[in-house]
């Protein structure tokens, strides 16, 4: 399987002021490498007020925005974390407030695996040693092997 994550879409310590912001700026890198169409930050922000995608663990809270696949060129997942929390609805439910201290950002072209993926995260931020090194690491080289090691192990099929 071929790496699905990439050190040049790992982004460490990065402040914005709400997840609209934070939108704007990942669909704005993302669109300038050619990853996703400039109607990604939209989508994502359109999504996101219709299916929230903030979860809550007993450590950790995170979001996993995503997008129709209209909106990708080709497959990715961006990895972020937040030097201070940005604030999404919970995935389950929208009246509870998540502090995402970390997001995915799913960039998916085949909407047949998107389950496949989700289920993947899910198991990655349930695995409390793996998300305390996600915490600590402090290059995108270090993430990107842990995170492409997880995939490698717990993801039956490749994304595409």
């Amino acid at each position: 399987m071929e790496q699905i994550f990439r050190e040049d879409l790992i982004w460490l310590d990065e402040t914005f002021e709400d997840k609209d912001q934070f939108f704007d700026k990942i669909g704005k890198r993302l669109y300038e490498k050619g990853k996703v169409k400039e109607s990604f930050a939209d989508g994502l922000k359109s999504r996101e007020a219709v299916y929230p995608t903030g979860l809550k663990t007993e450590s950790y809270e995170i979001a996993i925005p995503h997008t129709d696949v209209e909106h990708v060129r080709e497959a990715s997942i961006s990895f972020v974390r937040f030097k201070e929390t940005v604030l999404f609805s919970h995935m389950g439910e929208p009246e509870i407030q998540v502090n995402a201290k970390f997001a995915f950002v799913l960039g998916v072209k085949e909407p047949s695996q998107q389950v496949e993926v989700l289920s993947t995260l899910v198991l990655l931020i349930s695995n409390e040693a793996e998300m305390a090194k996600l915490e600590v690491l402090n290059s995108p080289a270090q993430i990107c092997a842990l995170l492409n090691e997880f995939f490698k192990e717990h993801m039956q099929k490749g994304l595409k």
